[in-house]
Formats: structure tokens, sequence, C-alpha cells
């Protein structure tokens, strides 16, 4: 087997404008459900929910605006890689990718939610329903994500599990984050903080079991079915360090769940809690970020599947027989036995 025909590298730049939207998505989603949850479950204390989301407002805001920034420049990037020209000459063929392209269609979507979501933060609403509102656009802007990943070539079941799959993870940073801040919002109320540590225990328990589950099942599809591009593919090494850091993430989870948990009921049980919660945060930064980084890295399977049938690594995602500015400046940039038939959710149409 050819390595180098089979072994496709990550794509940094577009990794590095996902990690800050996908980290932002998450702890907004998370937070949020983590406050409806307080609400729907502090009886004694019926507005601890709405209070902790007036706590995180500041955060939400700058969260959104972050991912209404970043969101256009990520656009205009996935567009430039796919004709293969600079960012200055991609943006001459936004409008076009936006309607002739199911990719772009997904933009058309994707881009209005994202101003959404910040316009959200800024309206005079209840906290509850704001906290519902964030809970429903961020889970749609996952979705949207998902449907534009590489799970799309793997058929609509690698979709919905993918999709669950960044609800959990979104679930359970933003249920830490969350806890996190309202520790430090509710430090003179024991009952408030202790009822808010048991949600966490349980909105992180149920999201981890998620995650290692749809985590195996998005593995094996990208690994092509075979332990064997763990090793010789660079996907699989990028999923060998994300699997790593997730099980260091997941020791401290446990430790905070079966030790310090059952004994909230000692200040300093709760002080350490707080700190062991605010590194296990720090670190989901870092799983987020090789989360981002693995969803632009092709999955070996499709390398597998490209070297096989002696398709080179893709240079561009657009078609140059297209009819379009766009297939025109590939037909330009490339040689034509370097150009390949690639999903068609990435293809212009006639």
């Amino acid at each position: 087997m050819n390595m180098s025909a089979m072994d496709m590298t990550p794509e940094w730049p577009a990794a590095l404008l996902a990690w800050p939207v996908i980290l932002a998505q998450a702890l907004i989603f998370g937070s949020a459900l983590f406050c409806l949850l307080l609400n729907w479950s502090a009886a004694r204390h019926p507005r601890s929910g709405e209070a902790l989301a007036a706590s995180l407002l500041g955060w939400w805001r700058i969260l959104a605006l972050i991912v209404a920034l970043v969101s256009p420049i990520m656009f205009v990037n996935e567009v430039a890689g796919m004709a293969g020209v600079s960012i200055r000459a991609a943006l001459p063929l936004l409008g076009e990718v936006l309607s002739q392209t199911q990719s772009g269609h997904t933009w058309e979507w994707r881009l209005p939610a994202a101003v959404a979501l910040m316009v959200v933060t800024w309206l005079p609403l209840r906290e509850a329903a704001r906290s519902l509102a964030l809970v429903i656009l961020c889970a749609g802007l996952l979705l949207l994500g998902s449907l534009k990943s590489h799970a799309i070539d793997f058929g609509a079941t690698a979709v919905v599990v993918r999709f669950v799959h960044a609800l959990a993870a979104g679930a359970w940073a933003g249920s830490l984050f969350a806890y996190w801040v309202g520790a430090r919002l509710h430090n003179d109320d024991n009952r408030v903080s202790v009822e808010a540590a048991k949600i966490l225990s349980r909105q992180a328990a149920w999201s981890v079991s998620i995650l290692i589950a749809s985590g195996i099942y998005i593995a094996y599809e990208g690994l092509g079915h075979s332990l064997y591009h763990l090793l010789y593919s660079s996907y699989g090494r990028v999923l060998s360090i994300k699997v790593e850091v997730f099980a260091l993430v997941l020791m401290i989870g446990a430790y905070n769940r079966f030790y310090l948990i059952p004994a909230l009921d000692q200040p300093s049980a709760r002080r350490t809690l707080l700190r062991a919660v605010g590194a296990e945060s720090l670190m989901i930064v870092g799983v987020i970020g090789l989360a981002a980084l693995l969803s632009n890295t092709p999955p070996a399977r499709m390398s597998m599947s490209m070297s096989a049938t002696g398709v080179k690594a893709p240079v561009t995602k657009l078609s140059k027989n297209s009819g379009t500015q766009a297939g025109a400046a590939i037909a330009q940039r490339h040689d034509p036995n370097a150009l390949h038939k690639f999903i068609g959710l990435f293809t212009i149409r006639d």
C-alpha cells in the first residue's frame, strides 16, 4: 500500500478557525441547558437557574460574538479551499457557491443562525426564555455543522450519530462551565451549590456515556473499519491524541463524581470540586481543539478509498466542468489529471 497516497494531512487553517466556533457553540449550548435543568430541579430555589443565566449573560454575548464574526471567515476560507485560490480571489465566488452548491445552501442557514444567536443574547427576554432560545439555536448550528462534516460521506446514520456526539460534547463542556460560574455566584448558598453539583453529575454522566458510544462508531467509520489506520494515517494519529486527552479528562470527572460530590456537605469538598471543575474545563478546551482538527482531517477511510482507485489527494472540491467562474478558476490553476470527483455535497451544480 502506498502510504503517501493514502495519508492526507489536516487542513490547519480550517481547523484553527473552527476551534473557537465549536467551543463557543458547545459552551453556550451546555450552559444554557444547565440553567434550564437547574430551574426545573431546584424546587426550593425556583429562580436559581435564572440567576445563573443572568450571570452567564456576559459570557454568552462574548461567545455568540465569536460565532457571528468567525463563521463568515470560515465560509470564505472554505470557498477558497474549494476553488484552490487565495482568500481575496475567493470573494467574487461567494454568491455563486451560496446559490449553486449544497455546501452553500447549508451556509445560507448557518450564517443567519450565527447572527440570530448573537441577537438573542441582547434581546430583553426572560432568562428562562433566553436559555431555551440559545439551546435551540446552538442545536441547529451543531446540526448544520454535522451536515457539513465527513460523516456525510458515510450516510444518514453517521450524520445523526455525529450530531448526537456534538450535542453530548456541548452538554458536558457547557455544564462544567456553568457550574464553575454558578458555584462562585452561590458560594454562600450550600443548598443551591449541592443541587447544581448533582445536576452536573447527572448531565456529565449521560453526556460521557453518549460520547463514548457515538465516538466509537465515528472512529470505526473514519478509520475504515481497521485499527491499522490508527497508527498509519493522519486521521488515526490525531484521533489517538484526542482519545488520550479525553481519558485524562474522564479520570478527573470520575474523581469528582465518586469522591467529591458525595462529600459536598463539607466546605473543603466544594472548594476542591470547584478547582477540579476548572481544570477539567481547561482540558476540555484542548479536547474540542483536537476535535476541530480531527473534523478537518480527511478520514482514513476516504484516503484508503482514493488510494485503491488510484486517485490523488484532493487539491480542490469543485469541478472544473461546472461552467462557473469557480470552475474556470480551477481549470486555469490545476492540471486536469489532479482533479477528481469529490463528494456531491461540494460539487457545483450545472
